[in-house]
This record gives structure tokens, C-alpha cells and sequence, in this order.
């Protein structure tokens, strides 16, 4: 029923209402009684005290009262059906009254529907951070390669050395190389390895050289073969680890605040239960306040404690790596040489906002190893690990245990850990045991001080075997004094039978955006620099360098640096106890994409070629900052220094290109993959925006008000016979068509020329 309808049958009732009211000074009518009314009335609703803006249909049968189903759903409850209710005129009604945690009448004058609803009968709404994945630009095939190259003479000798980084990717992954070469050891292969990303899955396939996952007891070895297992990079915007959760609930409209340390946030709820995943500006202890207003007015806070770390799984989340091939030996110098086979899983699971466990076993046919572990926060106190492996292997069983404690605040923080490993213990790929015990010992702490700046220290002790013992303990004070910053710290390193002490002090000066000067002191040697950092696009740079100690020989040195689109260049000398060296390094990349071959700065995790389609050629930005090259006039500019599954935004100056360019966004979002490339394309063919007059075949002008249609673009005729055309192509066909004539006109070859266009009549054929 419509609504102006169902408001004048409400004016009707309530004068019908009024009426049976009687003269002013009779004795007030009781509610209506509880008679059926088989045919729906409308009436006014209000809600939990809040008086809603549309009317509803409202009918009362066998003492109960009837709304439709959907009128319920549009207030926020969601009623499960009931055995009297019932359908009229194609529409469903549901009982209101009769159910658990909500009751329903009609005020004294049978106008207004009176529902007091629990708010656990409304849906609950969550508020977070969310999860939607991004999508992915369309992958370009690409080759690259990256070169950082040094050549470097001293005393009549000369060295050359390189490290290569090379390979082609495409939709179906990365194929890459690297290498390393000296001009004194020949050049050797580093790793060579093909990698296909799932991201939708959170998966890595690595085949190739590569590296085994690293946990809590065991350290990451090289091998060649194959590993499956999640990578939460190809995901960068999902939080992995467990929120603080708000809970709260609204009789009524609210506006929920949140309040925390350097941070706030404001949002609106409807009745009923809602949670909050709560995200910190940092990870550590804190605590939140949550204070909820509705419409009445009324105000009600809670506070939170909570602590976050990165370390833990959120709840139902997995990670794992399974991995099995042929372990690396002598890497960095023979290109292939593999030992003996092996294969490993690793399993992390999130069991809780506060647990989570993981596991791994481990294998090769010479030793084998398997451990457990948990990571267990207590807010707001911190955040607690445990874990312990053993082994089996030639040399005898052995164990590994590890405890670790840290608590992070926004004023001081606190971290230990202990590890013992016995005689025996061994790691698959590790070096073979030397049959000493080992074990390790770190303290560390910091406090903020305001503005003051702040104070830390650490201690760390490692015992091997029984007369091996090392310890290093470190007290240090940094602060920003004015613009400079500056730090203090002493230290102490004792070993079996000797102690060392020393003091080292640093003041930086900033001179500029891209110029500061440092102060070193260290010891009895003292060490003074200026340095001028070239622009992010291009640009020229230096740093000068002089040292000098009491019983030491000084050290001067010099350098001057050249950075543009094909990478960095610096020149370097230094003389030292008249001795003088010089220095030439080179770096930056070469990539193919889309069969154009451009030079980059460097060869990072993804990349981009951006094209402006304009004669002219434009600055192009990367995250606000101008990159080295412009592209335009046939030239592409390649963009390095992308994050891979990200969003990134790439941006052009539009003062750069003439006004005929068709531009529909300055700014473009990418997201491209793990060393892939992706295409962004600027700009149109350029466009001629015109005026024209037409006149029919006798010079008269068209009348006003005919449609108008010109390369896909409609409009009307204005005043005077006139059409604006957005891109007047000389040679395009307009057509005007009106209720006594149809007309087609040329677009002439000087458009600007201010000449009328004659329209000409169109044939019968042509008007059909």
C-alpha cells in the first residue's frame, strides 16, 4: 500500500477516534479491547521508545497482534515464523507479541503500535578491518636483469666484481637467476630457482634453489627442491594476528566512540549486539575505551586492556611449509654443489585470541629432529613462547629448549629469552656437533622519556662448553637536541680471561632536505662526515669523510654519486696511511616489457611501464615522488620499487600535456605480483572540442531542441542553430533529427573556422 495512503487512512482512524471520544470533560475511553480485525489498519510505530518515520499495517487476530514479515526485517528483527501467521494479498504477516524478549500493543488510541524489543533479537553487526583481497592488475611479460658492479684499484691492483640478478616473468610466474662474478675467482651461480604465487590461498610453490622456513628453534638452510607453504606477503593488507575484540549492544541508534593512545575512531550502530576488532596504531600493551551514545541520550563506557602481537595466528588461521630436496653445500663459492636428500613440514595453527602452537620435523639420512612449541599472550602483562625440539642422529640424541618473555608499552619495554642445546643436539643441514653443551642468555629493555629521549639496555651471555663463556652488556641514551639527533652508550665485553670497555657517542645535524653532517666518536678515534643524498629521481650526491685516532692513521675519504633513470653511479677515493684507493660502482637494471627495452634505476620486487599517449611528455610519480624519465612522445618510463600485491599509485602531471589530451584520471592504482610487471596507460588521442552552427539546405538556421548525434555522443540543437561537439573529427557524420526533419551535416576540416554547416535533408531511406 502505498504510503500517502496509508497516511490518510491513519488521519481517518484517529478521527474516527476522536469522535468516539465524546464532548471535552467525559471520562477518558479505555485501550481497545482485544476484538480481532481481520482487515490490516495502518498506524504509527515506535520502537524501543523511538518513533519511526513510516507508518506500518497492523492486524490483530485471536488476541495477538500481526505485522508483515518484511516491516519487521526493515525495523532490524529478524522473526522466525510462528504457526498463526498468515499471508493476505500476496503479503506475509507474523505474529509480534507472544514471543521471548519482546512485547507489543496498541497505545490508549489504537493508532500507534508500542514495540519493546530485546536487543539480542536484532542481527549483530561487526566492525573491523577488512579483508577483502585486492585485485590484481593484468600481468605483462617481462625480462629483467640487475647489475651492481664494483671496480676498485689500490696500490697499482685492480678488482672487478658483480652480482647479476636476471629473469622472465609472466601470468604464470617467475623464472630468475643470480650469480655473482670476481675478477680473482671466476663467477660462480648463487641460486636459480621458479616461483608461482596463489594469493587467493596465501601459497608459494618454489621450485629451485631456496630456503627452508625458519621457526623458533631452527634456522633457515639452503637447499634445492621444492617447497609448497603459505606466505602471508601475498596478502600485505590482512592482519594475520589476533585483534582486541569490543563488545557492546543498543536498545536504540548509537554513536560509538573509541579512544585509545594516539588514536580515535567514530561510527554509528543500529539496535542489537555488535563487536569490534579493535586495531592499535602499535603492537603491545594498551588499552582502549569504548563509549556508546544512542538517541536518547544516554552514555555508557567501558574500558579494555589489550595486548597484540604479530607473532600469534589469529584464530582458525594456518601456516605451513612443506619442503624436500637436495641440501646446499660451499654456496657462494661452487655454482652446484648438493648433499645428501631430505624433507621437512612445518605447521603453525592459531588456537585462540591468546594461543597459538606450532610444530616441525625434519629429516635427511643423517640426522633427524622434530619439535613442538606455543606462543601464549596475557594481557596486558605480554606475551610468552616456549619451545623444544631433540634429535637423532650419528653423534647421539640430544635436546633443545627455548623461553622467551617480552613486554612492549608505549613507555618502556621488556624482552628475555634463554636457550640451552645439549652436546648431542643437531639441526638437519647444520654443522655437525663439537660434543660442547651451549647456551645463551639475553636481557634487554628501553624506557621512554618524552621528550628527553629515551634510555636502553641489553646484556647477552653465551656459554659453550665449559670454558668458553662470552658476554656483552650495553647502556645507551639518545635524544633529538633541536633539529640534531644524538646518542651516548657504553659498553662492556668480557671472554674467557680479558674485559673490554669502550664509550661511543654520535651527534647528526640535519643541513637540509637532503644534507647533514655527523659527528663519531669511538673510543680514542674520531670520525666526521658530510653527506648530500641525490634526489629519488635524479640527481647529484657526495659524501666526504674524515677519521682520525690517537695512535691511528687518518683516514680521508671522498666520493661523488650521479643517480638518473639508468641507476646509480659513484666515484670514490680514499687515502689512508699513504695508501689511496679508488672506487667505481654501478647500479641499476635493465628491463624488457611489452617489447620495449628501458633502463631502471633498480631492480626491486615488482615493476611497472607507465605510457602517456600524448606528442608531449610528462613527469611521472610514484607515491607522490617524481621518478627518474618522463613518458610520452612514444617513450615509456619503467617504475621500480613497487610492493607486490599492494596497491600502489602511479600519478602523472597533467600540466605537462596539452589541453587536447584526453586524460580521464591523473592517477591509476596497480597491483601487480611478485616480480612482475604491469602497464599503466595515461591519456587518449587527442581531442578537439568545437562549436558549430548548422543551417538547413536554403542557409536558414535549425531550429532549437533537435536531437543531435555525433560519434556516439547525443545532445540538442541551442539557440541560433548551435551544437557543441566534446571531439569534432573533420570527416565525422552529424546527425539532427526533429519531428518534421531529419538532416545530416559533414564536419568540415576547420572546425574553428566559425563558418555554418549546412545540414541536408535525408533521404526516405535514410529517415528509416
Amino acid at each position: 500500500m502505498p504510503r500517502g495512503a496509508l497516511l490518510a487512512l491513519m488521519v481517518l482512524s484517529s478521527a474516527a477516534a476522536i469522535a468516539a471520544d465524546g464532548p471535552p470533560g467525559t471520562a477518558a475511553v479505555p485501550p481497545p479491547p482485544a476484538i480481532d480485525t481481520r482487515l490490516p489498519i495502518p498506524v504509527g510505530v515506535a520502537l524501543n521508545g523511538r518513533s519511526l518515520d513510516d507508518p506500518c499495517l497492523v492486524a490483530r487476530r485471536d488476541g495477538h497482534l500481526f505485522v508483515p514479515t518484511e516491516a519487521a526485517r526493515q525495523w532490524g528483527l529478524d522473526l522466525p515464523p510462528l504457526a498463526g501467521d498468515f499471508t493476505l494479498d500476496g503479503q506475509a504477516f507474523t505474529a509480534l507479541d507472544g514471543r521471548a524478549g519482546i512485547a507489543a500493543r496498541l497505545d490508549a488510541n489504537g493508532t500507534t503500535l508500542l514495540v519493546d524489543a530485546d536487543h539480542r533479537l536484532f542481527p549483530t553487526a561487526h566492525f573491523g578491518p577488512a579483508r577483502t583481497p585486492l585485485a590484481r592488475t593484468r600481468i605483462v611479460p617481462a625480462a629483467f636483469l640487475g647489475y651492481d658492479l664494483s671496480l676498485i684499484g689500490a696500490d697499482g691492483h685492480a678488482a672487478v666484481s658483480a652480482y647479476l640478478d636476471g629473469g622472465i616473468s609472466g601470468a604464470w610466474g617467475v623464472l630468475g637467476s643470480t650469480a655473482a662474478v670476481q675478477s680473482h675467482g671466476g663467477a660462480v651461480r648463487l641460486d636459480t630457482s621458479f616461483r608461482r604465487d596463489f594469493p587467493d590461498q596465501r601459497l608459494r610453490l618454489a621450485i629451485g634453489d631456496t630456503l627452508t622456513n625458519a621457526g623458533d628453534w631452527n634456522l633457515p638452510v639452503r637447499f634445492a627442491g621444492i617447497r609448497l607453504g603459505t606466505d602471508f606477503s601475498l596478502t600485505p593488507n590482512e592482519i594475520t594476528y589476533p585483534l582486541p575484540v569490543l563488545r557492546g549492544s543498543a536498545a536504540l541508534p548509537s554513536v560509538v566512540d573509541l579512544v585509545a593512545a594516539n588514536s580515535g575512531r567514530r561510527f554509528d550502530v543500529q539496535p542489537g549486539d555488535f563487536t569490534v576488532d579493535y586495531q592499535p596504531t602499535f603492537n603491545g600493551a594498551g588499552s582502549v575505551s569504548m563509549t556508546i551514545r544512542d538517541a536518547a541520550g544516554t552514555l555508557r563506557t567501558v574500558t579494555q586492556n589489550f595486548y597484540t602481537s604479530p607473532r600469534l595466528l589469529r584464530p582458525g588461521l594456518d601456516d605451513f611449509s612443506l619442503e624436500a630436496g637436495f641440501l646446499r653445500k660451499d654456496y657462494g663459492w661452487r655454482s652446484f654443489s648438493y648433499g645428501a636428500p631430505f624433507a621437512a613440514a612445518s605447521w603453525r595453527h592459531g588456537l585462540s585470541n591468546m594461543l597459538t602452537v606450532f610444530g616441525r620435523i625434519e629429516g635427511d639420512a643423517r640426522s633427524q629432529a622434530a619439535g613442538v612449541g606455543t606462543g601464549l599472550v596475557i594481557a596486558p602483562i605480554g606475551e610468552f613462547s616456549v619451545s623444544a625440539a631433540a634429535s637423532h642422529s650419528a653423534w647421539g640424541d640430544g635436546i633443545l629448549w627455548r623461553a622467551q618473555f617480552q613486554q612492549i608499552t608505549a613507555i618502556y619495554t621488556i624482552s628475555a629469552s634463554y636457550q640451552e642445546e645439549s652436546a648431542a643436539f643437531v639441526q638437519v643441514g647444520g654443522p655437525a656437533p663439537d660434543g660442547a653443551s651451549r647456551s645463551e642468555l639475553v636481557v634487554a629493555g628501553s624506557v621512554s622519556l618524552g621528550r628527553l629521549g629515551s634510555i636502553s639496555a641489553s646484556h647477552a651471555e653465551d656459554r659453550h662448553g665449559e670454558n668458553l663463556h662470552y658476554s656483552i652488556s650495553a647502556l645507551s641514551f639518545s635524544s633529538n637536541v633541536g633539529p640534531a639527533y644524538m646518542s651516548v652508550s657504553a659498553r662492556q665485553t668480557d671472554t674467557a680471561g680479558s674485559r673490554d670497555r669502550g664509550v661511543f657517542a654520535a651527534l647528526t645535524v640535519p643541513l637540509g632536505r637532503r644534507t647533514s653532517s655527523s659527528l663519531f666518536v669511538d673510543g680514542g678515534r674520531t670520525t666526521a662526515t658530510l653527506t648530500h643524498v641525490p634526489p629519488p629521481d635524479q640527481g647529484i650526491g657526495y659524501r666526504l669523510l674524515f677519521a682520525r685516532g690517537a695512535g691511528d692513521p687518518s683516514l680521508a675519504e671522498g666520493a661523488i654519486s650521479w643517480r638518473n633513470r639508468a641507476g646509480d653511479f659513484e666515484l670514490a677515493a680514499a687515502q689512508q696511511d699513504g695508501s689511496t684507493g679508488v672506487r667505481l660502482h654501478a647500479q641499476g637494471a635493465l628491463l624488457m616489457i611489452g617489447g620495449t627495452l628501458a633502463p631502471a634505476q633498480r631492480l626491486d620486487s615488482a615493476f611497472a611501464a607507465v605510457e602517456v599517449e600524448s606528442n608531449a611528455k610528462a613527469q611521472v610519480y610514484f607515491e607522490n615522488q617524481p621518478v627518474a624519465g618522463r613518458a610520452g612522445g612514444g617513450a615509456r618510463t619503467i617504475v621500480t620499487g613497487l610492493q607486490p600485491y599492494a596497491a600502489n599509485r602511479i600519478a602523472v602531471d597533467l600540466d605537462d600535456l596539452p589541453l587536447d589530451t584526453e586524460v580521464t584520471y591523473a592517477e591509476q592504482t596497480v597491483v601487480p605480483g611478485y616480480r612482475q610487471a604491469v602497464a599503466v596507460r595515461f591519456g587518449g588521442a587527442p581531442v578537439h572540442p568545437a562549436t558549430l552552427t548548422l543551417v538547413d539546405a536554403q542557409g536558414a538556421i535549425l531550429p532549437a531542441g533537435l536531437a543531435v548525434s555525433a560519434g556516439g555522443v547525443a545532445g540538442v540543437t541551442g539557440y541560433d542553430g548551435q551544437i557543441y561537439l566534446p571531439d569534432a573529427r573533420p570527416g565525422a557524420t552529424i546527425t539532427v533529427r526533429g519531428a518534421a526533419l531529419t538532416c545530416r551535416a559533414t564536419v568540415p576540416a576547420a572546425p574553428q573556422d566559425k563558418k555554418p554547416v549546412r545540414c541536408i535533408a535525408a533521404t526516405n531511406g535514410e529517415n528509416q
